[in-house]
């Protein structure tokens, strides 16, 4: 079984914050997570909860999966392209 990367699950956060144009602090008020805690999560170094992951899908249109696994199939397709387009993983 694999296990979830908390570096690439915070790449995802990165780029998905990116493409809403929108900054760590404001992201992570919009789905009530600490800025703090954000910042680990979105660094890697802090694991990144299942209750704040669905917070977080539910708020900005993306999957779980793609949030711990990078599955690309359930975005909207034109953010599916940009991050097809930007990935480094």
């Amino acid at each position: 079984m694999k296990t979830i990367d908390p570096i690439a699950v915070g790449e995802r956060l990165a780029r998905l914050r990116d493409y809403h144009g929108i900054n760590q602090g404001d992201f992570a008020d919009s789905v009530n997570i600490d800025r703090s805690s954000y910042s680990k999560i979105e660094r890697g170094t802090k694991a990144l909860k299942a209750d704040m992951a669905f917070a977080i899908a539910e708020r900005w249109g993306v999957s779980m999966d793609f949030l711990y696994r990078g599955r690309l199939d359930d975005l909207p397709h034109k953010m599916a392209e940009s991050f097809i387009s930007n990935r480094t993983n």
